[in-house]
């Protein structure tokens, strides 16, 4: 077992998971709302699928980060989920083959992050990262399927704040999207409002499905962390550079013809020097975010994850709303406090009250409680990375017992 980070190593990646996670959400918002030339003309950069690929790009770079990569033979130190029990796959499995194995959640999360990425184009930031908190719902429905985990009382009670916490953001952002355009003067678009909300969900089912099959697919897959996201990040880039990003450029659509256009992606950011800056710093940012979720996630317990997203959000909602009021009222970036944005914080309140009871951090009187856990299961994976507060139950067991 590799030694543990000092408290202040420790302190310095919880710092850079909650700027980088920050930054993650506003250097891509901002990208899109960017605009370059192409052949005299004046284009805005909505790129969905591209900056999904340089999201695998970026996970690709934990590779160099793994001491064990380096090594002449691959051992194995720190593997991905902390089981007690591994399985004899697990020591029959070649290092090649578990690498492969990683394949399956790199599709899934094409299909997650594509499907976000779209359904970021019309939504604010703020609403975004909130809708995010969808995940923990689909997971956990996903494990009792899938998984043959147990749901509580305490569990159903924390889903349903978290499902009023959504319902909460999606009200105040469609009702308050009238008045969004009017402080902005655009044109109010309360059906593309529905249709982001409506993608960023499916894209929380679709990143729900790929924790669920991380923890069954890669159970046996006894990677270290870094690793694990590293190959993803390979496998990702190769699906998308094969199969996605030419299925895009040849579908009809609004982008010159087609679904999205790549090839004036170079022109575009050879034509604004801003946005390629944008997108190397959003490629520096996601590939510090997923080595320091790596390194701290043993560390951190359910509430200090809980905090950070939730000061992420923050983070990501203050930027808006002070680019609007401080910088530039017109700016696409901004975000107008309405009379409906108090809907929207009492969501922020409901999503973050039904993570806590979700991971016992505040318990209800009369409920049951299991009395122990032998082992508190901690996911070091990249779909769990994404969302900081872990979105499959636990595996409880009595004091003692075998899980």
């Amino acid at each position: 077992m590799a030694p543990k980070a000092s408290p202040l190593m420790t302190g310095l990646y919880v710092l850079a998971l909650l700027v980088c996670g920050s930054l993650n959400t506003l250097t891509m918002k901002i990208a899109f709302t960017m605009s370059g030339t192409v052949d005299g003309h004046s284009q805005r950069f909505e790129k969905p699928w591209f900056i999904t690929f340089v999201m695998f790009v970026a996970m690709c770079l934990a590779l160099p980060c793994d001491k064990n990569m380096w090594k002449s033979t691959k051992m194995v130190a720190e593997p991905l989920l902390d089981n007690v029990h591994m399985s004899r796959d697990a020591v029959q499995m070649t290092w090649r083959q578990k690498v492969v194995r990683v394949i399956a959640p790199a599709v899934f999360d094409i299909g997650a992050t594509g499907l976000c990425c779209i359904g970021f184009l019309y939504i604010p930031a703020s609403v975004w990262q909130l809708l995010r908190g969808a995940e923990i719902v689909f997971a956990a429905i996903f494990s009792v399927f899938c998984l043959n985990r147990r749901l509580y009382v305490f569990h159903w009670l924390a889903l349903l704040f978290c499902v009023s916490g959504i319902v909460s953001v999606g009200l105040a952002s469609v009702w308050g999207d009238e008045e969004q355009a009017s402080a902005k003067g655009t044109a109010a678009g309360v059906g593309l409002q529905v249709l982001g909300i409506g993608l960023a969900l499916a894209g929380q089912v679709v990143q729900a499905a790929q924790v669920i099959a991380e923890e069954w697919l890669l159970k046996d897959v006894d990677l270290p962390g870094l690793q694990v996201v590293g190959f993803e990040g390979i496998w990702g880039a190769l699906l998308m550079l094969l199969f996605v990003l030419p299925t895009v450029q040849f579908l009809p659509g609004s982008d010159h013809g087609h679904a999205e256009d790549e090839l004036d992606i170079i022109p575009l950011l050879r034509s604004n020097s801003k946005l390629f800056a944008l997108i190397c710093l959003y490629t520096f940012s996601c590939a510090t975010y997923n080595i320091s979720g790596i390194a701290v996630t043993g560390a951190l317990s359910a509430v200090h994850r809980v905090m950070l997203e939730a000061l992420r959000t923050l983070i990501v909602w203050a930027f808006g709303l002070w680019v609007h009021y401080c910088v530039d009222s017109t700016s696409l970036m901004g975000e107008v406090w309405t009379k409906w944005s108090w809907l929207e914080v009492m969501g922020f309140v409901l999503l973050v009250v039904g993570q806590m009871i979700y991971g016992e951090m505040l318990k209800i009187p009369g409920l049951y409680y299991p009395p122990h856990e032998e082992v508190e299961e901690v996911m070091a994976s990249p779909g769990s990375l994404k969302n900081l507060s872990s979105p499959v139950p636990r595996t409880f067991s009595p004091r003692g017992a075998e899980q």
